[in-house]
């Protein structure tokens, strides 16, 4: 590389510039991932002193399976897939043109005339 004239020459004795914006991320994401080794190692101990006191209490009461169904939250479908809520759409019928509105789309205002209630098919 050649130099020029107008290029800027480095000052002595100038203060060190400033980290940038990358470098402060890199930093916060390598702290990031400290802190989450930390807490994944802290939670580790946590549910293994937690078995440990389960374990305690079941030999200490002889507490069975069924005994434990009674306490415990009922368990989550297994099928991840499984839909909640109602499947159904709702359509819509204008009383004085006959025009179908199945909630797809900008709301007509025939809609907002006659009310939803008015105009409910299904």
């Amino acid at each position: 590389m050649e130099v020029t004239a107008n290029m800027p020459k480095p000052v002595v004795g100038a203060a060190p510039a400033l980290p940038s914006v990358l470098d402060r991320y890199f930093a916060a994401a390598e702290e990031k991932r400290l802190v989450d080794e930390k807490l994944s190692t802290l939670r580790q101990a946590l549910v293994s002193e937690g078995l440990q006191q389960i374990a305690q209490c079941i030999e200490r009461y002889q507490l069975t399976a069924e005994d434990l169904k009674e306490v415990m939250p009922p368990q989550a479908p297994s099928n991840s897939f499984q839909k909640v809520g109602s499947t159904t759409r709702r359509s819509y019928r204008d009383p004085t043109t006959g025009k179908i509105w199945n909630g797809h789309g900008k709301r007509p205002s025939w809609l907002l005339e006659h009310g939803p209630d008015a105009c409910l098919i299904t």
